[in-house]
């Protein structure tokens, strides 16, 4: 992995000036005088009768009985803002372990008079957010998130990344960006979960360009992420950058990364893309006789086309038979032929063009005009002739008929054959 590391070393600079340059920028601007404010604001204590149920509900809820802790607390009531908003408090985080709604409606009583400790205020503002988030009201939850940033003066990766994953579950992709990148930004070390959420937001929204440069950083970050290299070859030919894709895919594959069947079939298919068709069949052929990828009929024809696009025939006529025999199709014998025509194997070819005639092949009359050949470069002017005239009962053979009818009568003549 040593040439990944200077990649990797100089994007962590790049990342970290951007860092330092950017995070004024952040989507939630809290007024840290107010925050300090907060912070010095002195202590309350509960009255005596609120502080006996707290202790009693604190009991029974270490006794795993929550059900009775929940019912002490809502015996008690108090005039004092602070002691109601410390058993709303208590309430909201007993009932967050088993009901949602009931935890949201007394964790919002707790934190609107804003009395609670700091601390505790901070803890219960933050723990509303998650249950609004759990229970699918996004909205409210994005506002919770943000009421808590502004409160503690703290710039979360965590809250942003919660923001932009409520975004991402209401479908509104361009809030998602920014808000991951926040979550970037303020993130002691880099964490995947922030980069891919970006991504996905950047592809449903077909910024391609802001995509793939996206992804030519989580690579240079997480260059051990074998997932990372594999979309990037991918989101490349999403912006016709086909050579790139193909470097992509090349040194990911080097390395060990493309271990699935349909990412050595990128790779191969990038490589038929930049026209290096040999490449394209070695390279799946090598896996279909590993069993990683299926000896099915598309990857059949696609070994055995460019095979023949490297005029590599022989090994093409090898395929082509292939999947003739899997497919029964008429077709394959036909291109089968053509290539055992292009190695001069006339017999093989003639053998394999039969089969496709006798399985009605579709314009026969061009396999005819290849049985011509076959037999014309035996030197059997007969069956040539044969061929011939089957081709000529197709009007649109009519020329290349007749430019070989005189030609094969003179050489039969010459060799005293009669047609």
């Amino acid at each position: 992995m040593n040439k990944f590391k200077k990649l990797t070393s100089a994007l962590v600079i790049l990342t970290a000036l951007g860092v330092t340059a950017t995070s004024v920028n952040a989507a939630v601007q809290p007024n840290l005088a107010k925050v300090e404010e907060r912070k010095a604001r002195k202590t309350q204590i509960v009255g005596e009768r609120v502080g006996k149920s707290l202790v009693k509900a604190f009991d029974l809820y270490n006794e795993e009985k929550l059900d009775e802790a929940i019912v002490v607390l809502k015996e008690i009531s108090s005039n004092n803002d602070f002691d109601s908003a410390t058993l709303n408090r208590f309430l909201g985080n007993l009932y967050a372990t088993k009901d949602e709604k009931q935890a949201i409606k007394y964790l919002t009583l707790a934190v609107k008079p804003d009395v609670l400790t700091f601390n505790d205020q901070s803890l219960t503002m933050k723990l509303l957010a998650d249950m609004l988030l759990q229970d699918k009201q996004y909205p409210k939850a994005i506002k919770a998130y943000e009421d808590w940033i502004l409160f503690t003066g703290e710039q979360s990766a965590d809250a942003y990344m919660r923001i932009a994953n409520a975004y991402h579950l209401m479908n509104q992709y361009d809030k998602v960006v920014p808000a991951a990148d926040d979550a970037i930004r303020f993130s002691p070390k880099p964490e995947t979960n922030h980069y891919l959420l970006k991504m996905g937001a950047l592809y449903e929204l077909k910024k391609y360009k802001e995509l793939v440069a996206h992804t030519e950083i989580m690579v240079q970050i997480f260059p051990e992420n074998k997932q990372f290299w594999v979309y990037l070859g991918n989101f490349y030919t999403l912006t016709e950058e086909y050579a790139k894709s193909l470097s992509t895919l090349q040194l990911a594959y080097s390395q060990g990364y493309l271990e699935k069947d349909s990412e050595v079939r990128m790779l191969a298919q990038m490589y038929a893309n930049n026209n290096i068709p040999y490449k394209a069949a070695v390279t799946m052929e090598k896996h279909m006789k590993s069993g990683l990828v299926k000896k099915d009929k598309n990857n059949l024809s696609f070994v055995a086309s460019n095979y023949q696009s490297a005029r590599e025939f022989a090994k093409a006529a090898d395929y082509y038979g292939e999947l003739a025999k899997l497919t029964n199709d008429a077709d394959a014998y036909r291109r089968q032929g053509s290539a055992y025509l292009s190695v001069q194997r006339y017999n093989d070819a003639i053998s394999a063009f039969d089969k496709a005639l006798s399985m009605n092949v579709d314009k026969a009359s061009g396999v005819y005009m290849s049985l011509v050949d076959a037999y014309f470069y035996q030197k059997k002017y007969k069956e040539a002739y044969a061929a011939l005239m089957n081709a000529k009962k197709d009007p649109a053979m009519s020329r290349q008929v007749r430019s070989w009818e005189s030609y094969i009568k003179d050489k039969a003549k010459q060799k005293g054959i009669s047609l």
